[in-house]
């Protein structure tokens, strides 16, 4: 099996998202298209970030046949980024340069190059939830991003990070994409040339589950790289797509109101200090005339 990242999603209320059964909607179909159209794009820009010739010698020689791959089936996406196991042991000298350069052990830079994965994988679903926000119908995801050993060859999956991601996608009570334990405790440690942070993508949250039980993790933003009137629209595109008199639909809607307060919240605190630090260093951009 290879080993890497899987995020497992799909659409919160697509049961009867058709609307009349007599004269069904099929407006939901392009949209369907477009997410999948997203996805494959951003596929071909995350397949560069493996790339061999954009990564450090050292890295490149853990991504052994990586690749990254989307599989869409119905309102279902799994997003999966791996790479071939290693057959032997690194050499002596190859793990003291990863020691010299990263400061890890051989261990701890397997886990980073799961965690670069990790990295890949964020940045597709990103874009998929981006699309499917913005949409005309829009569509809400929830879902799980998970490492560890899986197989992907057409359109079946199997594995223990398959099993992992099947397991959690449904569990979250909002339009939430968690980290699942086994993603969410590896630490970042290598950056691709080209693309956004991997902070920038995601949102430490104590994610809300079925039962009353949360989840410290970290959330993946639906509304990552849009520009300031795509996340308003995207932001109300979700709330509508919640807004409907039962129970079970009226929490999750309060609970995505809540993460998008917090993330704001976070963003202004964050802006604050940010213009305080280029006060006091002399930095701050100069007041246009």
């Amino acid at each position: 099996m290879n080993r890497g990242a899987v995020a497992i999603v799909d659409a919160l209320g697509f049961k009867g998202i058709w609307g009349n059964v007599a004269k069904p909607s099929l407006a939901v179909l392009q949209t369907l298209k477009a997410i999948g159209a997203a996805a494959a794009a951003d596929v071909g820009e995350a397949a560069l970030l493996l790339n061999r010739r954009n990564l450090s010698n050292e890295v490149a020689m853990m991504l052994k046949n990586p690749f990254v791959k989307v599989v869409q089936l119905s309102d279902t996406i799994v997003v999966a980024a791996g790479r071939r196991p290693r057959l032997r042991k690194p050499w002596k000298r190859h793990a003291q340069a990863w020691k010299d350069k990263y400061g890890l052990t051989i261990e701890e830079f397997e886990t980073g190059v799961d965690s670069y994965l990790r990295y890949v994988v964020t940045r597709c679903v990103c874009s998929i939830l981006k699309t499917a926000a913005l949409c005309t119908p829009a569509l809400i995801y929830r879902g799980a991003i998970t490492i560890g050993r899986f197989a992907i060859d057409e359109n079946f999956l199997l594995g223990p990070a398959v099993d992992e991601a099947a397991e959690l996608m449904d569990l979250a009570e909002g339009p939430f994409v968690w980290l699942a334990p086994s993603a969410n405790r590896m630490k970042e440690v290598i950056t691709g040339s080209n693309g956004p942070k991997w902070s920038d993508m995601v949102f430490q949250y104590r994610v809300p589950l079925k039962g009353g039980r949360v989840f410290p993790t970290r959330v993946v933003k639906p509304f990552f790289s849009c520009s300031s009137a795509e996340r308003k629209t995207a932001e109300a595109n979700i709330l509508h797509a919640m807004d409907a008199p039962q129970i079970d639909v009226a929490v999750k809607r309060g609970n995505a109101q809540a993460f998008f307060a917090a993330v704001r919240s976070r963003e202004k605190t964050e802006s604050l200090l940010r213009a305080a630090r280029q006060k006091r260093e002399g930095t701050a951009p100069a007041k246009a005339g």
